[in-house]
C-alpha cells in the first residue's frame, strides 16, 4: 500500500506545518512524531513537533525528543495529527475554531477514528509510524538513522516487539527497512523493554498484589495515594495492562487509573480471538480490537462497577461467557 495521493498533495502544498501527536504520548505517538517532521524538514519545509504533554522518560533516548513542546498551531497552514483517534486525544493544543481555520491532514491507525481531518488517511495498521514510512516513500525523501529509529520505535512500541497478531509481513518488511537505514533494533529494545526505575517495580508489585478477577475478567487500580507511595508517575503504569491480560484463562485485562481530577482512564487489552474495541468506543473512547480505552468521568467505583459491565456483555455477546 502506498500514502494517499491527498495527503502527499496537502504536504507538498504547505508552507510551515505542525505535527501533533496524542497526549499520554507513547512509542508509536512520539516515534511517528519525530520521523515524521524531521522527514518533512528533508523537504524544506519547517516543522513543528507537539505534543500537550511530556515524553515519557523511557522515550528520552529517541533524537529530537527536546524539540517536542506542548505548543498550539500558530501561523502554520498544515496541521497533521498522528495516532489520534479523535480531537480530544488532541488534548489541550486543541482549539475547535482554530482548527478550523487550517487544512488538517489526520494520519491514525485505529479503526475507530472518527475522522475529523480534512483529509483522514485512516486504516488498520500496526502502528502509525508503518504509515509515516510509506509516506516518506511517497514523498521520496531518503530515510537516515534518526528518522528510522523513530519510526522502528513506533512499530516496535505497537506490536510488543513483534509478538502481537498484527505482526504481518508488511510489518516484518518495514521494520527491515528501517535496520537497512541504520536503526538498531536492539538498542531499541533495550531502551524500551529493560527500563524499571524502583518506583515502577513499587508500582507494579502493589497493584498486581490487590488484582482480581472475574468471569475470565482481570483487572487492576491505580489510585493518586498509590503513586504518591511509590513515587511513581502516570507513564510508570505503562505496559502494566499487557502483563495482566497475558494471565492465564482471562480473555480481558482492565486497568483503572485514578487521576485525581475527577476522572478514571481505563486501559483494556484482550485476547488475540476477542474484540474489546466496542466496550471502548460506547464509552466514549476508542482503540484496536485487542487493545483499547477510554476516560470516564466518576468514581474510581463507579467506574469499575460500569466498565465490568459493559465487558462481560462483551463476552456474553462473543461467545466466551455463557
Amino acid at each position: 500500500m502506498t500514502a494517499p495521493a491527498e495527503a502527499t498533495a496537502l504536504i507538498r502544498g504547505a508552507q510551515r506545518i505542525i505535527c501533533i501527536c496524542h497526549v499520554m504520548p507513547d512509542g508509536d505517538a512520539i516515534g511517528s512524531l519525530i520521523g515524521l517532521a524531521f522527514a518533512l524538514r528533508k523537504m524544506g519545509k519547517p516543522c513543528t513537533l507537539a505534543c500537550a504533554d511530556s515524553v515519557p522518560e523511557r522515550l528520552l533516548f529517541l533524537p529530537g525528543v527536546t524539540e517536542v513542546q506542548p505548543v498550539a498551531p500558530a501561523d502554520e497552514d498544515l496541521i497533521i495529527t498522528l495516532d489520534c483517534s479523535d480531537t480530544e486525544r488532541i488534548g489541550a493544543l486543541y482549539d475547535a475554531d482554530l482548527f478550523a481555520q487550517k487544512r488538517v491532514l489526520n494520519i491514525d491507525h485505529h479503526i475507530t477514528n472518527v475522522q475529523f481531518g480534512e483529509v483522514n488517511w485512516v486504516e488498520q495498521r500496526a502502528a502509525t509510524a508503518e504509515m509515516c514510512l510509506e509516506l516518506i516513500a511517497a514523498l521520496a525523501i531518503p530515510l537516515d538513522i534518526a528518522i528510522a529509529t523513530c519510526l522502528l520505535t513506533g512499530i516496535v512500541t505497537d506490536t510488543r516487539s513483534f509478538r502481537t497478531s498484527n505482526t504481518t509481513p508488511d510489518v516484518l518488511r518495514a521494520a527491515i527497512r528501517l535496520i537497512e537505514a541504520g536503526a538498531s533494533l536492539a538498542d531499541i529494545n533495550e531502551q524500551l523493554n529493560q527500563y524499571n526505575s524502583p518506583s515502577r517495580v513499587c508500582l507494579w508489585g502493589r497493584a498486581l498484589s490487590n488484582a482480581r478477577m472475574q468471569e475470565r475478567v482481570i483487572w487492576a487500580e491505580i489510585t493518586p495515594h498509590l503513586l504518591a507511595t511509590c513515587s511513581a508517575t502516570i507513564e510508570d503504569t505503562e505496559d502494566l495492562v499487557s502483563f495482566l491480560v497475558a494471565t492465564r484463562g482471562i480473555d480481558v485485562a482492565l486497568l483503572f487509573t485514578d487521576r485525581g481530577d475527577g476522572e478514571i482512564e481505563v486501559s483494556m487489552r484482550a485476547a488475540r480471538d476477542v474484540d474489546i474495541s466496542g466496550v471502548a468506543l460506547h464509552l466514549g473512547g476508542g482503540g484496536h480490537p485487542q487493545a483499547a480505552g477510554c476516560i470516564c468521568k466518576g468514581t474510581l467505583g463507579e467506574i469499575e462497577t460500569l466498565v465490568l459491565k459493559a465487558t462481560t456483555d462483551a463476552l456474553r455477546a462473543q461467545g466466551r461467557l455463557s
